[in-house]
């Protein structure tokens, strides 16, 4: 029996804390190759509603775009076929998957479009990327705060880099509540409850979704929003849903004595009764928090 409940976050040995935070491919996987699909299928769940709020939020085409902890290029691949003149700086500290990422954008994988032409892909930390301030357009930052030990750090790199009034976007999880579904399976607040005491053991945050609008704020961001996106199973579909969650971290929780053995158990009982079920919903959330950086105060009083 095969659970999916979460999105494939890593987990750290107890105490120790990197730049890179807790998500490393090669220590979380039990396939890499599995993962990375799973992390392919998690783009392809809310592309379509968080690529609207992108274009809400300030992308267009024609903009320098900085994606800060871009993975395996998936969702620079959707930015790249949307906007046919985006130029796209990706940034990725795991040297695993910035290779992936420029084997998969290589004109080998992508005859047509020649994406690596208006893609350049780097090594290198949010928390010290290393590129010139007030480089970029627009910056995107998807799912990686909540596993750093310094997320008001990231954002304020994130600030240093864009350009004034450039835009930025940062999405995350809150693990508070990370799927909710019908029919109620009330063991699912159990599991995150443990989930949350597991990383905020390792020193992450797992609630960071809630905080993002301060979190800018405090960076120095203004004209600051704040968006809920949402995918349902009814919507999207059972498979997509499935193939976006990972299998590995409930029997991780138990193993490290967060969570009961017996209550997995139930859990897993629970969920392949409601996936049978004929009405049977699972729902999932992103939170999105976007910010502009100020100009600096000299010009701005010259231009008022």
């Amino acid at each position: 029996m095969t659970v999916f409940l979460f999105p494939g976050q890593g987990s750290q040995r107890k105490g120790i804390t990197n730049l890179q935070g807790s998500y490393q491919i090669t220590g979380i996987a039990r396939s890499v190759e599995k993962e990375i699909q799973r992390l392919k299928a998690q783009v392809d769940l809310f592309w379509e509603k968080e690529s609207k709020r992108y274009i809400e939020f300030g992308l267009r085409d024609g903009l320098s775009v900085v994606e800060l902890g871009s993975g395996p290029g998936f969702l620079t691949e959707k930015m790249l076929a949307t906007f046919p003149h985006l130029k796209v700086t990706a940034v990725e500290l795991d040297p695993f998957l910035g290779a992936y990422a420029k084997d998969y954008l290589s004109p080998k994988n992508h005859v047509s479009q020649k994406y690596i032409h208006r893609c350049e892909i780097l090594q290198g930390s949010l928390l010290d990327t290393g590129l010139a301030a007030n480089s970029f357009d627009f910056a995107i930052t998807r799912l990686v705060l909540e596993h750093l030990p310094d997320p008001i750090g990231a954002v304020q790199e994130v600030l240093r880099i864009v350009k004034p009034r450039g835009k930025a976007v940062f999405v995350d999880n809150d693990f508070t509540t990370h799927m909710i579904t019908h029919p109620h399976i009330a063991e699912l607040g159990e599991l995150y409850h443990a989930y949350c005491q597991s990383r905020e053991a390792e020193g992450g945050n797992p609630k960071i979704g809630r905080e993002l609008p301060t979190l800018l704020k405090n960076a120095g961001f203004s004209k600051v929003n704040f968006e809920v996106i949402c995918a349902h199973s009814e919507i999207v579909g059972d498979e997509l849903f499935l193939a976006s969650e990972g299998i590995g971290i409930p029997s991780k929780l138990v193993q490290d004595g967060f969570l009961s053995s017996k209550v997995l158990a139930k859990i897993a009982v629970e969920w392949r009764n409601m996936l049978k079920s004929a009405n049977h919903s699972i729902l999932r959330q992103l939170y999105m928090a976007s910010g502009e950086k100020p100009l600096q105060r000299g010009r701005a009083e010259r231009e008022k």
